[in-house]
């Protein structure tokens, strides 16, 4: 049995998508697995050695307080999960990653403000289209419209 891994990071997209994984893992009775990936290659070439080992530190501290709060979502819907980081280019390591744990599927919340696109090339679908070709894992791409949708329609 495969399991369902969340890739998460900050934002309405990513508060979307784990509400979206949690539902899926409660559905299935697969594991759910939340991934954070802190990317050196995100900082600046300019910045100073020193400085740049205490930015990846504070990252680090970031994905561990996201994912903490990822898992305290799951908790509440009586969900047990496993929470991981890892470091590298993001695309690379959810691509190493979901092989590593033989993911069924990945779950990607889209950046607000983006909507679906008809020719599939805006940078949430390229990068899942991408995850999709090197895994053949099905990639869910969960946006904060839709999830805020299902919330109010729900309430009626």
């Amino acid at each position: 049995m495969g399991s369902i891994v969340c890739a998460t990071r900050g934002g309405e997209g990513s508060r979307a998508a784990q509400i979206a994984a949690i539902e899926q893992a409660k559905a299935s009775d697969k594991p759910l697995i939340f991934l954070y990936v802190v990317d050196p290659h995100s900082l600046d070439d300019d910045v100073d050695d020193s400085l740049r080992q205490a930015l990846l530190a504070e990252l680090n501290w970031m994905g561990e307080t996201l994912l903490r709060i990822a898992q305290k979502r799951a908790d509440s819907a009586y969900l047990g999960t496993e929470v991981r980081i890892r470091r590298g280019n993001v695309r690379e390591e959810i691509v190493r990653f979901v092989k590593d744990v033989d993911a069924d599927v990945l779950v990607l919340g889209a950046p607000r403000g983006t909507t679906a696109n008809v020719f599939g090339d805006d940078a949430i679908e390229r990068l899942a289209e991408s995850i999709h070709q090197q895994t053949a894992v099905t990639v869910n791409i969960i946006r904060p419209d839709q999830a805020k949708d299902k919330r109010e329609h729900s309430r009626l």
